[in-house]
Order: structure tokens, then C-alpha cells, then sequence
């Protein structure tokens, strides 16, 4: 029963990462600026969130966050936000390759973050595996362009910032996940609105694309992965991170014919061999 609650987890990890491996491509498919991707990704995936976590409480508003916690939980929320802005201006200015391989690499930054903040000691195969992505990291930053450059730096940082909201959320599990991402999406909206001027400047066409990521690729990704944390562990459920490192790329590829180049390539091996390194059991620290 146990062995096949488990592989039910790992099916629903694998369809969520799987749909939420379109992303970049989505981003690229709205085919307008940045800024306006930002403002209807952060609108419809407001909306979408809060509509799930509407569902979830059964139509109950209810906040598990303590007074003094409050702080805490606006920082992720913002945090979350920067996370967006950040995903979106990557694609936008780099290949997405680039973005989706430096993406992947947020988990060690949580290790790491976890480490200084929560004084938790890191294990011998996640710093062996912290090693070899950022030497991934150094192939698919030092290969670019100097077009590519500005996504690259882009990319890094939102692997800094989603490491350290992991390490929050990890410290603070009773924050809800769905409202998070909700409320972090009208603040990204609001920020936009003001940010620029033509920000209903979009086409129908390009629209249709927006509001297919933001209301439903979103959220039905998240929802599937928060599932299948009831079966699996959050180590696990990382691990399928690899699926959208390795489909991105082709999607892009199969629809828009970017090709990945070969630096890509050497540092998106190296930071999966990485995950699977640190997804290895360490009898030392378990």
C-alpha cells in the first residue's frame, strides 16, 4: 500500500513539473514585452491562486500566520514576486535554456541559506553537489553572449531568491503555499501597472496565451506538485525539477527552433548529475 501511495505521488510530481515545463515557452509564444508578460502572468495567476486556495479551505478565509510572524510572511511573499519578475525578464533577455538550467541550481542556494540561517548542517553529497552546479553555473554564465549576459545574471539571482525563500518556507511550513503565490501575483500586477504606461497595449492573440499560463498552466502545475507532497518528501519532489531543466529546451526547440547550445548543454549535465548526487542517501546525516 505504501509502495503504491508512493508511486502515486511520483506520478502527480511528474505531470506537474511536465505542465509546468511549458512556461518559458508560453513566455516566448505572448511574444511582447516583458513588463506586460509580468503584470497578466502576475494578474491571472493572483486570481487562479486565490480562487484555488478559496477551493482548498472549502470557501473558508482563514490565516494560520501569527502576528509576529506577519513580517516573515511578507517577506516570502515578496520574495515569491521578485521570483516572477525575475523568471520572466531571464527568458526575455537570454536563451531560455539558460534560465530554466541556473533555476534548477535554487535548491543548493537553500542549502546554503539553510546553513548560515538555520544552522543546518549540510550534508557531504549536497556540497559535493552545491560544487558541481556552480560549476554548471560558471559554463552557462562564462559561454553567453553579451546579449545573453543580462538573462544569465537574471537567472542566478532568481535561483538566490527562490533558495531563500525555500529555506522560509522550510522553516515556516505552515504558511500556505497557494496564497503565497496569489497574493504575490497582484503585487507583481500592481508594481507593473505603474511600471508602464501601455501595459493594456497587447494583443487578443497574445492574451490567449497569457491567460492560458497564468489561470490555468499555473495553477494546475502547482496544485499537482503541492499534492504530491501528501505522498512523497519535498527532497523528492525537487528531484522532478529535472524534467522541466530537460523539456523546456526541447519545447522551445520542437515550436520556436531555438537550439540550445553546447555549454548549455555541459552545465545543464552537470547540474542534474548535482540533483542526483544530492538526492542520494548519506547515512552520516540522516
Amino acid at each position: 500500500m505504501l509502495k503504491d501511495t508512493r508511486i502515486q505521488g511520483m506520478l502527480i510530481a511528474t505531470l506537474g513539473v511536465f505542465i509546468i515545463s511549458f512556461d518559458a515557452l508560453l513566455i516566448r509564444l505572448s511574444n511582447t514585452d516583458a513588463s506586460v508578460v509580468t503584470f497578466y502572468r502576475g494578474l491571472f495567476m493572483g486570481i487562479s491562486m486565490l480562487l484555488l486556495w478559496l477551493i482548498i479551505n472549502k470557501g473558508k478565509i482563514t490565516f494560520k500566520i501569527k502576528p509576529k510572524e506577519f513580517l516573515t510572511f511578507s517577506v516570502v511573499t515578496i520574495l515569491s514576486s521578485i521570483g516572477t519578475c525575475l523568471f520572466v525578464f531571464s527568458i526575455k533577455y537570454t536563451i531560455a535554456a539558460n534560465t530554466v538550467v541556473l533555476l534548477s541550481t535554487a535548491s543548493f542556494f537553500a542549502a546554503i541559506f539553510s546553513y548560515i540561517f538555520l544552522k543546518e548542517k549540510i550534508k557531504k553529497n549536497t556540497l559535493i553537489a552545491i560544487i558541481i552546479s556552480f560549476l554548471g553555473i560558471a559554463i552557462v554564465f562564462g559561454s553567453s553572449s553579451s546579449f545573453g549576459s543580462l538573462g544569465d545574471l537574471l537567472g542566478v539571482l532568481l535561483a538566490i531568491a527562490i533558495g531563500l525563500e525555500l529555506t522560509l518556507l522550510r522553516k515556516y511550513q505552515h504558511f500556505s503555499k497557494v496564497l503565497i503565490i496569489s497574493l504575490s501575483g497582484f503585487l507583481i500586477a500592481i508594481i507593473m501597472y505603474f511600471s508602464n504606461d501601455n501595459i493594456f497595449d497587447v494583443s487578443s492573440e497574445n492574451l490567449q496565451w497569457l491567460f492560458l499560463m497564468g489561470f490555468i498552466q499555473i495553477p494546475l502545475a502547482m496544485y499537482l506538485i503541492f499534492l504530491s507532497t501528501k505522498f512523497i518528501t519535498s527532497a523528492e519532489v525537487s528531484l522532478f525539477s529535472i524534467i522541466e531543466t530537460v523539456l523546456a529546451p526541447v519545447w522551445l526547440w520542437l515550436a520556436l527552433g531555438e537550439l540550445v547550445p553546447k555549454m548549455t548543454i555541459i552545465g545543464g549535465a552537470l547540474v542534474v548529475i548535482a540533483i542526483f548526487i544530492n538526492a542520494m542517501p548519506n547515512k552520516k546525516y540522516n
